[in-house]
């Protein structure tokens, strides 16, 4: 049974002939995807803050998390676009990293990586890289802050400079503060670029499976950072467009900070009282919304504890919803109920976690196996 979806979307402009557009093209209209493509396009060359507005604006009142992705896939294609008679194109890319550490006291993690060459080798010994030569990759671990403030505009440009031979892309990186206590889950990315013929398969294309060098690479950045009284597993993701990275990685960061909450919390359970009941649930905030998942125990009502997934404008939340009971099915948790309707933000104890009494007096459903 799959959660509702508590985002509030916008019903569409009257006056929005692009996203007119973009529903048709996502219903199979080819005439409508065309032309689609060609308005993003000629967006993209208007002036800087025009193009940035009209962009921002045309997300901002998609009608659909589909139709957000629909768009955002188009405008990281047409970023790289090359000009009429240009044999090459530029691909601007980011290799998100998730990094679980842990410390007993305050430290730091650097703002780079202090060899990025080993790095690069590494990839491309393992063609992650793609079939060009003509690539570069920044030692700068960036956070999602700094890839969020990149407007597509500003990343056509930077491809255009690459193409014709301009300088690489300059990043700043920000350092991890990594909190004493429990283990967390942190995002950096690092940026690249490659310059190649346009039948080249791309950084994501090549490394879209990571299997083969993600644990090469989790090793060799291990050891790049670590420190004394430091535990730190920075474990890569697929190369993804640098337009769609953002969003890529704090998918995969909070799928994992999911993962460990879980491992925690029901070893913490079945030490105590068994295997937690648990509740999952969808709310609309004051900030927006959210899945959340509550573990509670009726053997002990004070054992309460729960997590909470923020939903962005591309999430799927169907796609979130399987990866959740996935996830509760590996770790053998039999016991679910549903919330079938958005329920508010506190409940009537004013928290924001339920018991599975307090769901099973909001009518939530049990999950069948």
């Amino acid at each position: 049974m799959s959660l509702p979806d508590p985002r509030l979307w916008r019903t569409p402009p009257a006056d929005s002939p692009l996203l007119t557009m973009a529903a048709a093209s996502l219903n199979g209209n080819v005439a409508a995807r065309a032309a689609l493509k060609l308005e993003l396009d000629a967006l993209l060359d208007h002036s800087a803050d025009g193009a940035d507005d009209g962009v921002q604006a045309l997300l901002r009142d998609a009608p659909s998390a589909e139709c957000y992705r629909h768009v955002q896939q188009m405008l990281a294609k047409l970023v790289n676009k090359p000009e009429r008679g240009e044999a090459v194109i530029a691909r601007l890319f980011a290799l998100p990293l998730v990094i679980v550490a842990g410390a007993k006291k305050q430290l730091h993690l650097p703002d780079a990586l202090p060899d990025i060459a080993a790095v690069s080798a590494l990839l491309e010994q393992h063609g992650v890289l793609g079939g060009g030569r003509n690539f570069g990759l920044g030692n700068a671990l960036c956070s999602i802050e700094t890839l969020d403030a990149l407007r597509p505009r500003l990343l056509r440009q930077w491809a255009a400079q690459l193409r014709t031979g301009g300088a690489p892309l300059e990043l700043a990186g920000s350092a991890i503060v990594v909190a004493p206590g429990r283990e967390q889950v942190y995002l950096r990315f690092l940026v690249g670029a490659s310059v190649a013929p346009a039948h080249v398969p791309s950084a994501m294309e090549a490394g879209a499976v990571v299997g083969a060098w993600g644990i090469p690479l989790t090793k060799l950045l291990t050891e790049q950072l670590a420190q004394a009284g430091l535990e730190v597993l920075p474990i890569p993701r697929a190369p993804v467009a640098l337009y769609l990275a953002s969003d890529a990685g704090r998918a995969a960061q909070v799928e994992l900070a999911f993962s460990l909450f879980l491992s925690n919390e029901v070893r913490k359970f079945r030490m105590s009282v068994g295997d937690p009941a648990v509740v999952l649930s969808a709310h609309r905030t004051d900030s927006g919304a959210e899945l959340r998942v509550s573990l509670s125990s009726v053997f002990d009502e004070s054992m309460l504890e729960g997590f909470r997934w923020p939903l962005y404008p591309p999430d799927d939340c169907v796609e979130i919803t399987h990866k959740i009971i996935n996830l509760l099915e590996e770790c053998r948790l039999d016991n679910q109920y549903t919330l079938t309707t958005v329920a508010d933000d506190l409940n009537a104890r004013g928290g924001r976690f339920l018991t599975a009494k307090e769901a099973t007096r909001l009518e939530a459903a049990p999950r069948a196996h």
